[in-house]
């Protein structure tokens, strides 16, 4: 892992990840993005081993993104470093193509550990993840929606969803996710009548929910 690309809109969270990689990385070179449009332009000029993406960043708070950098370098590897909760987005980001998916929340000493695993397996999973995974291989899909109905969303309702959650309007979604504001409006129905929801407050306590007990 001799080149690494840090994603993240916060410079206090690249600097102090950038030294947490170091410590134990030393020979690392290390580059910083603060935009997925700087994402794409170093993916453009130079060949990364690693990328640690926030996916909260404008303009790369979706799931689609990951195909979207997989295209400009197909062989690197992407640790999503994000405060979203794993227990809901992680098997997406990694089913997406990402090699793994750390919170942020986690001690530093963990994000060495995923690096590493990563570099010798190319996959990182924490024990949770690796219970949802082998949940999911394991049981059919009807048992599994019933165990946590967020399962029955497609990604980009997801992505969706995650931004009603945050209390963005039509059109603030509309405006990150660069979609019609009907069609976002369309997402919002087909995610209330998937879930058995009537409003967002219900809508955000499911989440909440799922968050906890999965």
């Amino acid at each position: 892992m001799n080149n690494i690309l840090i994603a993240d809109d916060h410079s206090i969270v690249r600097f102090g990840t950038a030294v947490a990689i170091n410590e134990s990385f030393k020979e690392a070179q290390i580059t910083h993005a603060s935009t997925i449009k700087e994402v794409y332009s170093h993916l453009n000029f130079k060949r990364f081993d690693l990328l640690l993406l926030d996916i909260n960043m404008p303009g790369g708070n979706n799931i689609n993104v990951i195909k979207e950098i997989l295209d400009l370098q197909s062989d690197l590897k992407i640790l999503v470093f994000s405060s979203y909760d794993e227990n809901i987005y992680a098997l997406r980001y990694i089913e997406a193509g990402a090699a793994g998916y750390l919170n942020k929340n986690t001690a530093m000493e963990e994000l060495n550990n995923a690096i590493s695993s990563i570099q010798e397996r190319g996959k990182y999973m924490s024990p949770a993840v690796r219970d949802l995974y082998i949940q999911k291989l394991t049981s059919t899909k009807s048992s599994i929606d019933k165990v946590n109905p967020l399962n029955k969303l497609s990604n980009r309702e997801m992505d969706v969803a995650k931004h009603l959650i945050e209390g963005h309007g039509i059109l603030e979604v509309s405006n990150l996710l660069d979609l019609s504001s009907s069609t976002v409006s369309t997402y919002k129905s087909r995610i209330f009548e998937k879930l058995g929801v009537t409003n967002i407050p219900e809508l955000i306590e499911l989440f909440k929910l799922h968050a906890q007990n999965t």
